[in-house]
């Protein structure tokens, strides 16, 4: 309870709800259009992600979002294609690009279920 009036204690109270929600653990929803998830080797050092990703849409032809740089020339891409046909020509143009990237691989992550169901337990 705040003792102070009322002025000074609401932005007080407020403030978790506004930087907790926001935070940088906040996990962002897949887009609902189809996607492939890619990595990119690039050439050199690049000062951002917002660079790359500029330079990666240029160069795709589709869509890129939500870059992340996860090693030293190394980042993390979503191309947002229509099919998977358009994601591989997207990753083609990019490789194709000698003096940016290195390598453009597919990210295959596969999500693990947390309890197996019961037909594949036994």
């Amino acid at each position: 309870m705040c003792i102070a009036p009322w002025h000074r204690c609401v932005p007080w109270t407020a403030l978790p709800l506004l930087f907790g929600c926001a935070g940088p653990d906040a996990k962002t929803p897949p887009p609902s259009e189809p996607y492939q998830r890619v990595v990119l080797y690039t050439t050199n050092e690049w000062p951002g992600t917002a660079e790359v990703t500029d330079r990666a849409t240029r160069l795709a032809g589709v869509p890129v979002r939500d870059a992340v740089q996860v090693a030293p020339q190394r980042f993390r891409l979503l191309l947002l294609c229509r099919d998977q046909d358009a994601c591989r020509a997207a990753m083609a143009r990019i490789a194709a690009d000698r003096t940016f990237a290195l390598g453009v691989d597919a990210e295959g992550r596969v999500q693990i279920p947390a309890k197996p169901s019961r037909e594949s337990a036994r």
